[in-house]
């Protein structure tokens, strides 16, 4: 079978796909988590997908405190297909595990709201859902008392690269820290660090000072993404962006 040609308008869904998943790692129990404002639909969508009310949803902020996790059935004509030709005696079909996270408020990387303690579930997931309202409604409460999805995800966006901020600087030193003991120096000195270390981290914090997540920059080699993995930066996640609209938007 000859291969696929590439789309023409740019990198293929492949390259695309690699690209996005290179700061993960292999395992078989993926979790994916819901991220937004107080009172954009997380707890409403995970009880969507899990098919049961495993999460309260509620009209006021805060709603949600320690996550919700829940497994949603992945859709698979293949394994159906299979499944009726075959009629097992049991059938086990792959799941997503879904977290409902609570919601960040502006200020969280500095303690708002859940403040750390919601940072530290998102930093515990694969990727991450993030779900901004785009629906009028006196109904429901929104916490900047104003519908701006481009403005929350924005605010959603800046928190978690101030998290990674805090995050790389606690990575340089303790890189320093190693190389102290590894030369043998005084703890006062500041020893210069490895070139593919300090590229990596170089990149890393001009991204996340522009407020661009690490994940979409495509400019690191394969040496800096084996060390930009184990920075444990949040922004190196897979994002996907879900927006909650009305029927009549």
């Amino acid at each position: 079978m000859p291969p696929k040609n590439k789309k023409k308008d740019g990198e293929g869904d492949d390259a695309k796909f690699m690209r996005a998943a290179r700061f993960g790692r292999v395992k078989n129990d993926l979790r994916m988590g819901f991220v937004g404002l107080p009172n954009v639909g997380k707890s409403t969508l995970t009880n969507i997908l899990a098919g049961a009310c495993h999460a309260e949803a509620a009209n006021y902020p805060f709603c949600t405190i320690d996550p919700n996790i829940v497994q949603a059935v992945v859709p698979d004509q293949k394994f159906q297909y299979l499944v009726k030709t075959w009629k097992p005696p049991s059938v086990v079909p792959a799941v997503l595990k879904i977290v409902d996270i609570a919601g960040l408020i502006r200020g969280a990387s500095e303690g708002a709201g859940l403040g750390n303690a919601f940072l530290s579930h998102i930093a515990a997931v694969d990727g991450i859902y993030h779900l901004v309202r785009a629906f009028d409604s006196d109904e429901v409460i929104h916490v900047d008392d104003s519908v701006d999805p481009i403005r929350d995800l924005e605010t959603i966006q800046s928190e978690l690269c101030l998290k990674d901020k805090e995050s790389l600087s606690k990575v340089v030193e303790k890189e320093k820290d190693r190389v102290r003991k590894e030369k043998g120096l005084a703890r006062s000195s500041d020893p210069p660090l490895g070139e593919t270390f300090q590229s990596a981290y170089d990149k890393c914090l001009k991204l996340i000072e522009s407020n661009t997540p690490v994940q979409t920059h495509e400019d690191f080699s394969m040496g800096e993404v084996d060390i930009i993995r184990d920075f444990g930066l949040i922004t190196t996640k897979p994002q996907i962006y879900v927006i909650n609209m009305s029927k009549a938007s």
